[in-house]
């Protein structure tokens, strides 16, 4: 059960999310202009301040947890440097028999965009800080550093996201992408 909870937040983390819709990179948004924010540090940044190409829902169709036995559906949510995410597990490839004795963790935070870093495969994806303050109504304390790209309104996040910014993804998961919602 411990793993499947770890296992389930880790893949919360990693929905960070980045890019514009038209495979270009992501940028912070000017709330008062509508304009990009040149030259403007998004390392920290507090809820409010930037909005992005992230804004709005996007959503992991039912596929295999990685390393597990069970299947699950992934929703994220951004808005102005707050996010939530939802996890729903089950346990057949088809996502309609709820997994009884796993969690269906929802949880909420901050994040930021950083830099716009060049990966192995030649894509430039941009970095995505992620602090986590609540998870299942309980206050909590992580950070996850991840890297997401975004083309023609499919999201790509990172392998699996860092503890640190040392150890943020090189690649991308091109196996189970976000779609946006709207």
């Amino acid at each position: 059960m411990k793993r499947i909870l770890v296992c389930t937040l880790v893949s919360a983390l990693v929905v960070g999310c980045g890019g514009g819709g038209n495979g270009s990179n992501l940028e912070s948004v000017n709330e008062e202009t509508g304009s990009p924010g040149e030259g403007e540090d998004n390392g920290s940044v507090t809820p409010g301040d930037q909005i992005t190409a992230l804004e709005g829902s996007w959503k992991k169709q039912c596929g295999n947890v990685d390393g597990e036995s069970h299947y699950d559906i992934v929703t994220v949510s951004f808005t102005g440097g707050r996010y939530t995410t939802s996890i729903e597990n089950y346990t057949d490839s088809g996502c309609t028999t709820p997994f009884q004795d796993a969690p269906n963790p929802v949880a909420s935070g901050d994040f930021s965009l950083g830099e716009n870093i060049l990966l192995g495969d030649g894509v430039t994806a941009t970095e995505l800080n992620i602090h986590v303050t609540q998870f299942n109504g309980a206050d909590f304390e992580i950070y996850e550093y991840d890297v997401v790209y975004i083309n023609n309104n499919v999201l790509y996040a990172g392998i699996e996201s860092g503890s640190s910014p040392d150890v943020r993804p090189t690649s991308l998961n091109y196996n189970r992408p976000f779609y946006r919602l709207n």
